[in-house]
């Protein structure tokens, strides 16, 4: 049995998907557009992932971690930016799979950006 339910699931491949497109266009972004798109990750990585996980507890700690760190992040800082989004991209990718089961696929070249 999956600890994260169908519903949650399908929420945190949106919210993979969001981190990938940040992480993606962040460059191309202008210092407003970067604080909004941060700012919004961060609540909504705050408001989505789960408090407790039943498999993958170290991996939830990470992404907190991680998620305190973006928030903190200075929005003219681009290389931390992007590599603080790319980071959360993989933790939620794999504590997606270590709570689902699901399948753990690399991002494919015709992935949403």
């Amino acid at each position: 049995m999956a600890a994260i339910d169908t519903v949650r699931r399908v929420e945190l491949e949106q919210l993979v998907r969001d981190l990938r497109r940040a992480a993606r266009t962040v460059r191309a972004q202008t210092l407003e557009e970067r604080r909004a798109v941060r700012d919004a990750l961060v609540a909504s990585m705050r408001e989505r992932v789960e408090v407790h996980a039943q498999l993958d507890a170290p991996g939830l700690e990470a992404i907190g971690v991680w998620t305190d760190a973006l928030s903190h992040a200075a929005v003219t800082d681009l290389d931390l930016l992007q590599e603080l989004l790319y980071g959360l991209d993989a933790l939620v990718r794999v504590h997606l799979w270590r709570e689902t089961g699901m399948p753990l696929e690399p991002p494919s070249v015709s992935a949403e950006s």
